[in-house]
């Protein structure tokens, strides 16, 4: 027995369909990872407030001056929390603040009491109040 005789279309559409069967579950695989790194990147972060350690400044053993900002709706309360840590990465200090509804944006200097000598210091994380 002799094969069947290929025709030109029998020859074109199958590697076709291979080809556009790939192209799309490139596309699906591409959409889902540009999703999971959006995810990934705004995790943990309450939407519409932005928080921003600006520079820090060890003062001496016991005290580091942060200055930070923070923008936020301006109808919106936010509690934020300020740490310094050591160079082993140990909280030496913790500070709370409220930034009041009415502002939208602030910028402030403050100086954190340590424990001991802090290695740095910043914005630790913001939350609606």
């Amino acid at each position: 027995m002799t094969p069947a005789p290929t025709t030109s279309a029998d020859t074109e559409t199958g590697p076709r369909r291979g080809r556009l069967g790939y192209v799309v579950i490139g596309l699906v695989v591409a959409v889902a990872a540009a999703g999971w790194a959006f995810v990934m990147a705004n995790a943990g972060r309450t939407p519409g407030i932005s928080a921003e350690t600006v520079a820090f400044k060890i003062l001496d053993d016991s005290a580091v001056e942060l200055k930070y900002r923070v923008a936020k709706p301006k109808d919106r309360a936010v509690r934020c929390v300020l740490d310094a840590i050591d160079r082993n990465f140990a909280p030496v200090a913790r500070t709370e603040t409220v930034i009041p509804a009415g502002v939208s944006e602030v910028e402030r200097t403050v100086t954190l009491r340590t424990t001991k000598r802090a290695n740095a210091a910043r914005v630790k994380d913001c939350r609606r109040v």
